[in-house]
């Protein structure tokens, strides 16, 4: 016995939406309510301040012509795990990037962008001109001699942290 053909589209779509109710139900993304311990945990790692405390941070002063500087200074992690930084930013500046400088096996010294740099729990990162350092690219403005500037440091975990930098000529 043959149906006419709109029963048996009928009859076909009734199924899918039956036989399919449990594949969408699979495929659904249905966030589960978080127990509020978890949830103020979750929340506490994943925002906040990093334990961080900086010495010497430096600017380097650099002529108006010049859209890019470096940032040096020592970062100390008061905290009982690594931080992981990755990323930097300022509001003087277009982008920041995490350098990362070393000698090649010829002896040659070079400096290239990384995507992290760690600061091991209870130690510190040493920023310099011949080692790991931050660079302020694409500067909006001339930087004065003396100024302070603030740059927010971001690590993998969502904390961030706000580095006091005075501008100073090198």
């Amino acid at each position: 016995m043959s149906l006419p053909t709109s029963r048996r589209m009928l009859l076909g779509a009734v199924l899918m939406t039956v036989l399919g109710l449990p594949a969408l139900a699979q495929h659904t993304d249905h966030a589960m309510p978080m127990p509020a311990a978890t949830a103020q945990k979750t929340a506490q790692k994943s925002t906040g301040t990093l334990p961080i405390k900086s010495m010497n941070a430096t600017v380097v002063a650099v002529p108006p012509i010049i859209t890019e500087t470096s940032v040096f200074g020592t970062l100390m992690n008061t905290g009982k795990t690594p931080i992981v930084i990755s990323g930097v930013s300022s509001t003087v500046a277009g982008h920041g990037m995490l350098m990362v400088t070393r000698k090649s096996v010829g002896g040659m010294q070079g400096m290239s962008m990384t995507k992290t740099l760690t600061i091991p729990a209870g130690g510190k990162l040493v920023l310099s001109d011949t080692g790991d350092h931050l660079m302020l690219m694409k500067l909006k403005r001339p930087l004065k001699v003396g100024e302070t500037l603030t740059l927010t440091l971001s690590a993998t975990d969502g904390r961030t942290f706000a580095l006091k930098a005075t501008v100073r000529k090198p």
